[in-house]
């Protein structure tokens, strides 16, 4: 059977099949005071076909030495394709690589933090007279690649091991809890830094992959879960000045979050979730451990909102709390079938509100005067 048109349109944008990844061991370092990141990325790679090149998605980034690791050492490989328009960078290997086989792609990384909402992104905040910054990511649909290189496409699911650089007065998060975290005493300027390292998550896609840092401060509390019984730890993190208006979201995901394992027969697989609101993102973003959002969508002032304030808020946090299990759990082939994700969620809102709507147009409709002409009431 021959590709339709659409097949033909979306293999433009698939990588080849040659490799697959299994494993990121992810380093970045984030300079939130000159809007950089700098990092090296060790991607494990199964060999699907025999090959002597590999190819894989970057944009806007630097980079630098890239190697093939074996037990013989690291080998050079050098860049031999750079395509900008469908983001991605070809490598050439001196020796072919056999199907069936391993192997590991390292390479260094730097780049900038970004303002256009998606991406590794800079924002900033005023706090007592002084301006902080901090970093989100936003990686949903295909901005992993502008962050680190990476086979960015949803089916390819692999686990990862994120290690974050960052100054030591800063708060640094990624989907998975902390393991350790130490101050760097040599190596890099008279600042003082520290080394934080979390531990591997379960295979997911690139686009959930997250991090922040920053000066954040959080309001925090714990669930049992009803299915493994297993106690959650629930944070939410912001700034300085808005921390007291986390409540009442983490009062929402205290609630739901148990609520949907049940319902749906199927654990929450994290250990953690944590919840960040800062305003350089648009909307809300599922991350897996580590929802990400705007300030209007999770923080509100509970002694001066009305109910229609606490109900979107609810609202945002309980959809982006599905997502965890539809879309981070079981997750879309390719960007076409976003539906998958979207569907299993929207759709209810929809319904309600349409019934709102509906009662409350015909209530409204029963309480204005009949047009002229006309001497009864249409019912709806």
């Amino acid at each position: 059977m021959k590709p339709n048109r659409q097949e033909k349109e979306q293999s433009e944008y698939r990588l080849p099949t040659n490799v697959k990844p299994t494993h990121y061991d992810l380093t970045f370092k984030t300079d939130l005071k000159k809007a950089t990141f700098e990092g090296v990325v060790i991607i494990a790679l199964e060999v699907k076909k025999d090959t002597s090149t590999i190819t894989l998605n970057v944009s806007r980034l630097e980079l630098r030495n890239a190697t093939i690791l074996s037990e013989e050492g690291e080998k050079p490989v050098v860049v031999v394709q750079t395509d900008e328009a469908q983001e991605r960078v070809t490598y050439k290997l001196d020796e072919k690589l056999p199907s069936g086989s391993q192997t590991k792609l390292k390479i260094y990384f730097s780049g900038k933090l970004g303002g256009n909402m998606m991406g590794y992104l800079r924002g900033s905040w005023e706090y007592e007279g002084s301006t902080e910054f901090y970093a989100l990511t936003q990686f949903q649909p295909t901005a992993a690649r502008s962050a680190f290189p990476c086979w960015d496409e949803p089916l390819l699911k692999a686990t990862f091991t994120i290690t974050m650089i960052s100054r030591a007065d800063t708060v640094s998060l990624s989907n998975m809890p902390a393991l350790s975290e130490q101050p760097i005493l040599e190596g890099l300027d008279a600042e003082t830094w520290k080394i934080t390292k979390f531990d591997t998550t379960p295979p997911m896609s690139t686009y959930i992959v997250a991090l922040a840092n920053g000066p954040f401060k959080f309001w925090e509390k714990s669930v049992v879960m009803p299915l493994s019984r297993k106690t959650i730890p629930l944070r939410i993190y912001t700034s300085p000045a808005k921390v007291s208006q986390a409540e009442f979201v983490l009062g929402v995901t205290a609630s739901v979050l148990p609520l949907y394992e049940r319902i749906l027969g199927v654990e929450y697989p994290l250990p953690k979730l944590d919840t960040v609101a800062g305003n350089i993102v648009d909307g809300a973003m599922e991350n897996w451990g580590l929802i990400i959002g705007r300030s209007a969508a999770f923080l509100l002032d509970t002694d001066n909102a009305d109910l229609l304030a606490k109900k979107r808020v609810a609202s945002t946090q309980s959809h982006e709390i599905a997502h965890l299990w539809f879309g981070d759990i079981t997750t879309m082939e390719w960007w076409n079938y976003l539906y998958l994700n979207e569907g299993m969620l929207t759709p209810p809102r929809i319904i309600d509100r349409f019934l709102v709507f509906t009662r409350n147009g015909a209530l409204i409709r029963q309480r204005l005067p009949p047009p002229e002409g006309q001497t009864g009431v249409t019912s709806a």
